[in-house]
């Protein structure tokens, strides 16, 4: 379901720009969950960069180990982790966050997520999945655009109305499912309502079979920074149980996030 990764855009930029740096970023990006090997042709057109450049650059990766080469295709090794490991560890704080959604997903017996804002879409920093719950190829680090799920809805509730709105215009609208809301007066009624309950419901929007329930965490001044979720599987789902036993342990989890955020 994930798009191709979209190619770093470097428009305007100033003296201090370093353009083979951000075409090493570009490489990185081109790859995704969906493929985990490419070509180097592959990259080339994905990261849009000339082929002899795209190859100078993935030798250098295969040379530092965050890349290894097998019969002429390229993958990333579990070195390239590093690189996000010191923006997890401070954003998400995961040595005292990450027992609060474990312990989320004990007491629900659901894929539990925290999730944070990047540009238009949600990306994952803690992730908890008890055996029974949904099996998604969704990890740590995956994203999903912010407009079809409960934790975007709440997130952006979080932002001034013209701050939500422009995210809503710069995504990519369209119907992952029939269920999908795509029309952005709609969409801001949403975030408008999620934001007036400090939660948000999703059902069947990102993905069929699929129910999102999310809830705010909010720094010391108020301010949203994170949005803690339960995922259910659609076939154990009950709509009932949901808001009268699992709602109030998310929102508890939530406060307990917050009293962590700053």
């Amino acid at each position: 379901m994930a798009d191709r990764p979209q190619a770093i855009a470097f428009g305007k930029v100033g003296d201090g720009f370093v353009e083979a740096f951000a075409k090493g970023l570009a490489v990185i990006s081109a790859f995704n969950g969906e493929q985990r090997s490419l070509s180097m042709a592959d990259v080339a057109e994905r990261a849009e960069l000339p082929r002899a450049g795209a190859r100078r650059l993935l030798y250098t990766l295969v040379q530092l180990g965050y890349a290894r080469r097998d019969q002429g295709r390229f993958e990333l090794t579990p070195k390239i982790i590093e690189l996000g490991r010191a923006f997890l560890s401070s954003a998400a704080n995961l040595d005292f966050t990450r027992p609060i959604v474990e312990a989320l997903a004990r007491d629900t017996g659901e894929l539990c997520t925290m999730s944070l804002l990047d540009g238009v879409d949600v990306v994952y920093v803690v992730r908890v999945e008890p055996a029974l719950s949904l099996t998604r190829s969704y990890g740590v680090g995956s994203r999903l655009p912010a407009y079809a799920t409960s934790m975007g809805r709440v997130l952006l509730a979080g932002l001034p109305p013209q701050n939500a709105r422009a995210i809503l215009k710069a995504s990519r609208l369209r119907k992952l499912t029939g269920r999908t809301k795509t029309d952005i007066n709609v969409l801001m009624a949403e975030v408008a309502r999620a934001g007036r309950a400090g939660w948000c419901l999703v059902q069947q929007e990102i993905e069929l079979g699929v129910c999102g329930l999310s809830a705010a965490v909010k720094g010391r001044q108020g301010a949203t920074r994170a949005a803690v979720s339960i995922s259910f599987n659609m076939s154990r789902f009950d709509r009932k149980n949901a808001l009268e036993v699992a709602l109030p342990r998310l929102l508890k989890a939530a406060e307990e996030l917050s009293r962590l955020s700053d």
